[in-house]
C-alpha cells in the first residue's frame, strides 16, 4: 500500500533521479553554505526557523511527540495527495542553533542554521543567518551536488528574507518547473483507476462500548505504521470528530514518511469514515462496531484504487487491514486488562 506513496515522496524529493542504489558506488559528504544579512532581531528570526511549517517548502507542519530534541512533520503536496517529510531535530540552542535531518531514499541532508546579531542599532536591527548544508551522495554526482547545496542555502535565505522583511523572492529554477509541469502532465495523463473493495472483519472480547471508544482513539489507527510508531492526530484538528487528522510514520524499505487520513464521518451509530489524504486517488475506509456474543464485531470495508496488478494490489491491501485489526484487538484487549473498571460496592 505505501508504494505509490513512497514513489512519490522520491520524486517530489528527487526530481530526475533513479531510486535504483548500486553497493558498489562510493558515498561521499558535500556541502554547501550561504551567509546573509536579515534586516529583523535574532529573535524574529529565532521564530521563523523553529517553527516547521517554514521548512523545505511545507505547507503546514507540526512537532512529532518523540523522545530526543524532537522531529518535525513538514506536510507538502505531492501529486495531488498530502505527504508528510519526517525531520530530526538533531541539536538545538534557542535562539541562536538548530540542526535539522531529513533521510530519505536517496540521500542523507543535514540542514545546520546559526543566527547572530549583527548589532545594529534597536531601530535598525539586523541578524547575520548562517545556513549549511550537508549530504551523503554518490561520488560520480558529488560535484554538481554541491553546486546544487549551494544554490539551495543561498535560495533558502532568500525565502526567509522575502517572508521576514518583504525581499524580493528569488528567481524560479527553471528545470525544477520543467520536471514539475513534466511530473503534472504524466500524472493528469494516467487512466483512471479501477477501484475495488476489502471487506474485513474481527471479534473482540470487549464490551462494545469500550471498543468504539477504541476506534474513535486515533492512536490505535496502525495502518501500515511503522515499527514502534504511534500514530496521532495532527494538533489543532478536531479530535475524535468530522475534521480530524490523523498522520501514521510509516517506512516502505529505505523511506520514512507520514500519511494522513481524515475522518469524514461520525455515525450514525458507531460508524466511522476514514479519507486517505496521501494518494493521488482519494479512497475511504468505513469501520463499524456491533455487538457480539463474545465482545463486539470491527468491520471494515476499504475502497480501493487499482492501477496495474489488481489482485496483487488487494491482496496487499487486506493483509495490511487484517494486521491493523488484530493489533486493535490486542491493544484494546490490553487496555481491558489494565482498566478493571469500577470496585463493586457493598451491600
Amino acid at each position: 500500500m505505501g508504494t505509490l506513496e513512497a514513489r512519490w515522496v522520491r520524486r517530489a524529493l528527487f526530481p530526475g533521479t533513479s531510486s535504483e542504489r548500486s553497493g558498489s558506488q562510493a558515498v561521499v559528504d558535500v556541502s554547501g553554505e550561504h551567509v546573509a544579512e536579515i534586516a529583523r532581531t535574532p529573535a524574529d528570526v529565532w521564530a521563523w526557523l523553529s517553527t516547521p511549517a517554514n521548512h523545505g517548502g511545507a505547507r503546514d507542519g507540526f512537532v512529532l511527540p518523540g523522545p530526543g530534541p524532537g522531529r518535525w512533520c513538514l506536510m507538502t503536496e505531492v501529486a495531488g495527495g498530502m505527504v508528510g517529510v519526517v525531520n530530526d531535530v538533531l541539536e538545538r540552542e534557542d535562539g541562536r542553533r538548530i540542526v535539522l535531518r531529513f533521510v530519505g531514499s536517496e540521500t542523507i541532508w543535514v540542514w545546520s542554521w546559526g543566527v547572530f546579531d549583527a548589532g545594529a542599532t534597536p531601530a535598525a536591527p539586523t541578524s547575520l543567518v548562517r545556513l549549511t548544508i550537508t549530504a551523503a551522495v554518490r561520488a560520480r554526482v558529488a560535484a554538481g551536488a554541491e553546486r546544487g547545496l549551494q544554490t539551495a542555502a543561498r535560495r533558502a535565505l532568500a525565502r526567509m528574507d522575502q517572508v521576514l522583511t518583504g525581499a524580493p523572492p528569488p528567481l524560479p529554477l527553471k528545470e525544477l518547473d520543467t520536471r514539475a509541469t513534466e511530473r503534472a502532465q504524466r500524472h493528469a495523463s494516467m487512466e483512471p483507476p479501477t477501484r475495488g473493495e476489502v471487506d474485513v472483519h474481527v471479534v473482540i472480547p470487549v464490551p462494545v462500548d469500550e471498543v468504539w471508544r477504541g476506534v474513535l482513539d486515533a492512536s490505535t489507527f496502525t495502518l501500515d505504521a511503522a515499527p514502534e510508531e504511534r500514530p496521532g492526530v495532527v494538533p489543532g484538528t478536531p479530535i475524535g470528530q468530522v475534521g480530524e487528522l490523523r498522520y501514521v510514520i510509516t517506512s516502505p524499505g529505505s523511506d520514512r514518511f507520514v500519511r494522513f487520513h481524515e475522518v469524514v464521518g461520525v455515525g450514525p451509530g458507531r460508524r466511522l469514515v476514514l479519507r486517505h489524504q496521501s494518494s493521488g486517488h482519494p479512497t475511504q475506509s468505513v469501520t463499524t462496531v456491533v455487538a457480539h456474543p463474545d465482545g463486539a464485531l470491527v468491520r471494515i470495508v476499504c475502497e480501493v484504487a487499482l492501477h496495474g496488478d489488481h489482485a496483487r494490489m488487494i491482496d496487499a491491501t487486506r493483509a495490511a487491514f487484517c494486521a491493523h485489526l488484530v493489533r486493535l484487538r490486542e491493544e484494546l484487549v490490553r487496555r481491558a486488562a489494565a482498566d478493571p473498571g469500577p470496585l463493586p460496592t457493598e451491600a
